[in-house]
């Protein structure tokens, strides 16, 4: 897993560089395939993120709750992607964000 931390962190660089220091970026995570480790990781890179100060990096984890992972190989459906998606802009409207 040191792999994954070090390509996520070198992504979220990219996502950095990209978009300037004044850019919010929400890490998003889930149960996935039995296990919540990809979620724990991500986490854990947004604390490291954050405690180096870059605290415009968020971390957001949505629940499996009210999803019927009905689409293809047990992906989210449609009615999925509206949840989420509903779940996503009530958190997005928590941050500080000015547009």
């Amino acid at each position: 897993m040191a792999a994954y931390r070090t390509a996520y962190q070198g992504f979220l660089d990219k996502l950095r560089a990209r978009y300037g220091p004044r850019t919010t970026i929400v890490v998003s995570a889930t149960y996935m395939s039995n296990t919540t480790v990809f979620a724990q990781f991500a986490q854990q890179i947004v604390q490291e993120r954050n405690s180096r100060g870059d605290d415009r990096i968020r971390y957001w984890y949505y629940s499996e709750s009210g999803l019927d992972y009905a689409g293809c190989h047990w992906h989210p459906s449609v009615h999925d992607h509206r949840i989420i998606a509903d779940r996503l802009g009530e958190f997005i409207a928590t941050l500080p964000l000015r547009w």
